[in-house]
């Protein structure tokens, strides 16, 4: 099958209902995910496949059965067979956001890095963590400002309101660089990962995620829960 180009893109695009605005008033996705998928049969197979990769990384089961031998392989492998620098961009952005959550949860957990056991994270902040490892936010406030309120809401034990916090800051990121593409590969990615924030959103509890965080607390070493 022949990729999409121009023309086909903007037909696909234009056959996708939009995102919400606001995140939190969707109760229900824009579409279902039978409907999404046989729209997303347009696409090539490497397009597809590349597509497949970038949703298996970031999907939520797999996050939270993985350790971290797993996510720094499997993560390496996804980004290097993705050709196009946006793609590559956004899924490190996203492994790196997912490797600060990492390191409040472990440091909230009794973790201690040190030379012996360093942090192990993916992305530009790892080092600046380990190094900085007992200020409250790693001291990159500045530079994340959501990871003050972050590390607040996780030590206070307000667990729906961080992981509300999480979506609401992935969801921001998305619409920002999502408005760099409005008819390509890319833009569709970004329309699916959008469409997985909102699945998440629309079915979620908040007695089952006080459940689900508790138990992650739990185990000292928990990994990837964002």
């Amino acid at each position: 099958m022949m990729g999409l180009k121009g023309y086909g893109y903007a037909m696909l695009m234009a056959s996708l209902p939009a995102h919400p605005v606001d995140l939190f008033s969707a109760s229900q996705t824009p579409l279902s995910r039978i409907r999404l998928d046989a729209r997303l049969k347009q696409l090539a197979e490497k397009d597809a496949l590349d597509l497949m990769r970038i949703e298996e990384l970031l999907q939520w089961s797999q996050i939270m059965a993985a350790d971290d031998r797993f996510i720094v392989e499997k993560s390496g492998e996804v980004i290097a067979a993705i050709e196009d620098r946006f793609l590559r961009d956004l899924i490190t952005w996203r492994l790196e956001l997912r490797s600060v959550v990492v390191a409040l949860r472990k440091r909230q957990a009794g973790f201690i890095s040190d030379a012996r056991t360093p942090f192990v994270g993916i992305g530009q902040w790892s080092g600046h963590i380990q190094k900085n490892w007992q200020k409250p936010d790693f001291g990159l406030g500045l530079r994340l400002p959501w990871l003050v309120q972050a590390n607040q809401l996780l030590a206070s034990g307000q667990v729906y309101r961080l992981e509300k916090l999480l979506l609401g800051v992935v969801w921001q990121h998305y619409a920002a660089v999502g408005s760099q593409h409005y008819f390509d590969f890319p833009a569709v990615v970004v329309y699916v990962l959008r469409w997985d924030i909102t699945n998440r959103w629309a079915h979620y509890h908040a007695e089952a995620a006080v459940k689900r965080f508790d138990s992650l607390i739990d185990r000292a070493l928990a990994e990837f829960v964002f």
